[in-house]
């Protein structure tokens, strides 16, 4: 018995269905059976142990980065604080949070081509506690 090849589209369609989708991971059951997993991973820190000395007026509390696994995919957490994180200041800011997403988008375009979806973050100046 021979079998012809689907159309491309069909192609398409069953790729589509069988390929992780995280934002619907809830009611994927097909990769649930492969022991994707819907709960959440929650961590608990004190941010009074977390950031650095108090060095008087001004000084900084914690940058906290929270990003998708595309960029995860590129870079450590220490190179994301060197690139975040200004070593006069101890803070974040616009431009420095700005160029290290735009390095990490033409990283993913370079790796996974039209396919680097998911390459989103947001860094956030906490305050001392």
């Amino acid at each position: 018995l021979l079998r012809r090849r689907p159309p491309p589209a069909a192609q398409s369609d069953l790729f589509s269905q069988m390929s992780l989708a995280v934002t619907r991971s809830i009611g994927d059951f097909y990769h649930q059976s492969m022991g994707v997993l819907h709960d959440p991973e929650v961590v608990v820190l004190d941010l009074a142990k977390e950031q650095p000395p108090d060095d008087g007026p001004g000084a900084p509390g914690c940058v906290l980065l929270i990003a998708s696994d595309g960029v995860w995919d590129h870079w450590t957490f220490e190179e994301c604080m060197e690139l975040l994180v200004d070593p006069a200041t101890g803070r974040t800011s616009r431009e420095r949070a700005q160029s290290m997403f735009e390095r990490t988008r033409i990283k993913g375009a370079e790796v996974f081509g039209d396919t680097a979806d998911n390459l989103t973050g947001i860094a956030i100046n906490l305050p001392r506690v």
